[in-house]
């Protein structure tokens, strides 16, 4: 199994949740389970502009060659990613969110009637099963995580689960693993 934490913590000031990630992989491979953790500020990635280059001009390539290339493959790779934020003005941080808008290139843009909603057929056979795990550091978002949980069950294939720091590293490992 390969696990793929993929850090939207902006902030250099804030290593409690860097930490607390950091802990998750530790206990993780400490479990011979592959654990990788990106910490997206780390990267060049641009914004999606919309130009919708990925479906259009270059099927599944989109029109910025950048780091989110790279993260792409790791995240085909693997067969769970979790997507890890600090709660910021009520919702992940800008720069998850810019991952997330990044990930348009994985579908087609055709559409298919799945569960009486309409989604985008796959480009590729395998997707990773996702969670998330956010942090509310000043604990002053208590209708965030309703919000967060809607857009992302409306816009991520896998959803399985949304965990907070909150919960115990060994609670979150055992329970991905039996995805």
């Amino acid at each position: 199994m390969k696990i793929l934490i993929i850090n939207g913590n902006p902030k250099r000031n804030y290593p409690e949740f860097d930490l607390y990630l950091e802990q998750l992989k530790k206990i993780g491979n400490e479990k011979d389970i592959a654990v990788e953790l990106l910490l997206l500020r780390d990267f060049n990635l641009h914004d999606c502009i919309g130009c919708y280059s990925c479906w259009l001009k270059t099927p599944g390539i989109c029109f910025y060659h950048d780091d989110q290339e790279l993260i792409l493959r790791e995240f085909l790779a693997s067969n769970v990613v979790i997507l890890a934020s600090p709660i910021i003005m009520g919702f992940v941080s800008a720069l998850l969110k810019c991952f997330n808008d990044r990930l348009l290139p994985l579908g087609h843009p055709f559409l298919y009637l799945k569960e009486d909603k309409m989604a985008h057929i796959p480009r590729y056979t395998h997707y990773p099963k996702t969670v998330l795990l956010l942090d509310d550091p000043k604990q002053e978002e208590s209708n965030a995580r309703t919000l967060i949980e809607e857009v992302y069950q409306r816009s991520s294939r896998e959803l399985r689960k949304i965990f907070t720091t909150k919960n115990k590293i060994q609670e979150i490992i055992d329970e991905i693993t039996h995805y």
